[in-house]
């Protein structure tokens, strides 16, 4: 889906044995930013707990409960499958869970790889990964988008991009501002209820979706554009997606999302440090339209605050530019950058 009439949904979420992991993400983000109500969560080993006792981080409560005829009790209208398991096909136990749900009437929602619909024929069914026919190639029309806009880039891929953003979105509506946030991942657009996720759209067409995702959001002529980044440059299995994401959304600045750089990631090599991934992105972005990277924005969880406070002032002093942890602290450092920024011209215009 790009836009469409949303329904109200009313969520109970399918977490089984996965809610206080950080894999359950889907599930976390539609708790901590979705404008839909969550009236349960499923996890049997947490049965009898709230989600403000297992994750007062997220900042909204609902009772946690052991079956879905428990969940049953409190009414949903939906129900969401909150994580991508390994290998993204979802074992039997769940499957016979949603069986039940679809039989109770209930609409299945799924970010999955998995396509669910066929699973349930006659019963409703939102594939969100599922991309919508006729998106065409990129076009250069979003050049001439009339807001700022502003992309969230990763010095790797699950590293708070999509947070970043939404914290940033949130800032700027507490100050008076009228943000537009594009989705393009599963949870974003399982929370903003519309979008599209561009890691599912064919690879010549990622330009083209992106630039759709922010010409639909310049429709409702917003103060600012925020677009929700996916994976990195510096991933072998995500880098395309970054790219064609970064070309067809045209914005005119970057966030740079971190987090500390002598973490060890894919095959055990050392992450760059911000510094040389911000030039990295600049560069790249340059061939098509200059986008400076404005802030950084720190991922600091797992650290005590006095480290955390440390590693910001460190990358602040190594790249020159504000940073911050959202999530931690205030994106108001990281949206006074962004707004503080000009609007840019592509390449040769």
């Amino acid at each position: 889906m790009i836009r469409k009439e949303a329904p109200e949904r009313r969520y109970a979420i399918l977490a089984e044995g996965w809610f206080a992991n950080r894999h359950a993400k889907t599930a976390h983000g539609l708790i901590r930013y979705g404008k839909d109500e969550v009236v349960c969560v499923i996890d049997s080993t947490l049965a009898g707990e709230r989600v403000l006792d297992v994750l007062p981080e997220l900042g909204r409560d609902a009772p946690i409960v052991g079956t879905l005829e428990e969940a049953l009790s409190f009414s949903p209208t939906s129900i969401l499958v909150g994580l991508a398991p390994a290998g993204g096909r979802l074992p039997e136990e769940w499957m016979e869970t949603l069986r039940a749900a679809a039989d109770a009437g209930l609409e299945i929602v799924s970010g999955l790889h998995q396509r669910l619909a066929p699973e349930f024929p006659g019963g409703v069914v939102w594939d969100v990964r599922e991309p919508p026919e006729g998106i065409p190639l990129f076009s250069g029309e979003g050049f001439e988008v009339g807001p700022k806009v502003a992309l969230t880039v990763g010095t790797d891929s699950a590293i708070g991009k999509m947070t970043a953003t939404l914290e940033i979105e949130r800032t700027a509506r507490e100050e008076g501002l009228s943000p537009g946030f594009v989705p393009t991942g599963q949870t974003g657009v399982v929370i903003a209820g519309w979008g599209l996720c561009v890691d599912a759209v064919v690879a010549d067409f990622i330009a083209g979706a992106s630039e759709q995702l922010v010409l639909e959001a310049a429709k409702a002529s917003p103060d600012l554009i925020l677009v929700e980044g996916q994976g990195s440059l510096g991933h072998p299995a995500y880098s395309g997606v970054t790219l064609g994401l970064m070309h067809g959304s045209c914005p005119d600045c970057l966030i740079l999302c971190s987090a500390d750089p002598s973490e060890e990631v894919f095959r055990g090599v050392p992450r760059p440090s911000p510094a040389r991934v911000a030039r990295l992105y600049e560069e790249v972005a340059f061939l098509i339209k200059p986008a400076p990277v404005v802030a950084v924005s720190l991922n600091t969880k797992g650290l005590d605050e006095g480290a955390a406070a440390s590693l910001i002032a460190a990358v602040a002093d190594e790249t020159g530019l504000p940073t911050a942890d959202p999530f931690r602290g205030s994106a108001a450092p990281i949206l006074e950058a962004v707004l503080g920024a000009p609007k840019s011209r592509a390449v040769g215009l």
